[in-house]
């Protein structure tokens, strides 16, 4: 199931302007007529399709087609409206929202997108109740804190030029969900409040990793003499402090293989499950306000 918006351009647009505004733009792919977006970041993507007048004559569009999969978490929702109404704003097409609790035949506005979306994830997310669907969970909060920082992850990363900004990654651990950063060699590090953190260290010639918890992460910045009070943590030295040096060196190795990885569409938001189980037709709260994210 997908959430569906039909764009028609009146007046037609050249193709050669579409093509412009996507290749001006990060994280867009094109092949023939389909346009995908994806950010590699966050996990986030959807789907544009163009339509010609005439199929021997592509220079201009007369409608697009926006699509997005249901059964995803909220946050995807945000990301696409976010990059679609940028879209809207340069070509001003005409819409028709089918969307239950959509926007029928407009205006476009953020609040409607994100009623008709959220309305329909609920309602699609009752499909991953059924048995055999291995569903992973989280509270809403923390996966939006986790998309903010791996949508900020490449501005975080040029404002500290001297230290490593990880990305966020879910792993099931100790048979639940949870968010986990690499933390290579003690080395200068920007690290967000998260579950577990994988301690790499070279053995051998390899890389390999053991994982610790967040507590004890704080516990070691705190020996070494470090704030670890703050979110983010900064690491900021040019000589890993022994108790970092010495912690990493004695952490022991796991079999990073036998952990089981998670993407980014396969977390659903635990108010998202709830929602579905009791048939509610309420959306999820939007607690995002769409500013400074790009």
């Amino acid at each position: 199931m997908s959430y569906d918006l039909e764009l028609y351009f009146e007046p037609a647009v050249r193709r050669d302007r579409l093509l412009e505004h996507f290749a001006a733009r990060r994280r867009f792919s094109m092949k023939n007529d389909d346009v995908v977006y994806e950010n590699r970041d966050t996990g986030v993507y959807f789907f544009m399709r163009l339509r010609s007048a005439r199929k021997l004559f592509r220079s201009r569009i007369v409608s697009a087609e926006f699509e997005i999969n249901y059964c995803r978490p909220s946050y995807f929702g945000i990301e696409a409206e976010m990059v679609l109404s940028d879209f809207i704003a340069v070509f001003q097409p005409r819409i028709e929202d089918h969307q239950i609790q959509g926007m029928g035949e407009g205006p476009y506005s953020r609040e409607g997108f994100l009623n008709g979306w959220n309305f329909g994830n609920v309602f699609a997310a009752r499909n991953a109740l059924s048995p055999g669907h291995n569903i992973a969970t989280m509270p809403a909060d923390q996966l939006r804190a986790t998309w903010e920082w791996n949508y900020h992850r490449a501005e975080r990363q040029r404002r500290n030029p001297g230290l490593f900004v990880p990305g966020i990654v879910f792993f099931r651990i100790e048979g639940r969900p949870c968010r986990v950063v690499t933390w290579g060699e003690g080395m200068p590090i920007l690290l967000p409040k998260i579950d577990h953190v994988f301690v790499g260290r070279v053995v051998s010639d390899e890389a390999r990793f053991g994982l610790a918890p967040w507590s004890e992460v704080v516990e070691v910045v705190r020996r070494a003499g470090l704030e670890a009070t703050n979110d983010p943590l900064k690491l900021d030295y040019r000589v890993t402090p022994p108790p970092i040096a010495d912690w990493v060196a004695n952490i022991p190795l796991i079999d990073l293989d036998a952990l089981e990885k998670l993407s980014a569409d396969k977390i659903l938001d635990d108010e998202l499950i709830a929602a579905a189980r009791q048939f509610e037709t309420k959306v999820i709260p939007d607690r995002s306000d769409g500013q400074d994210l790009e």
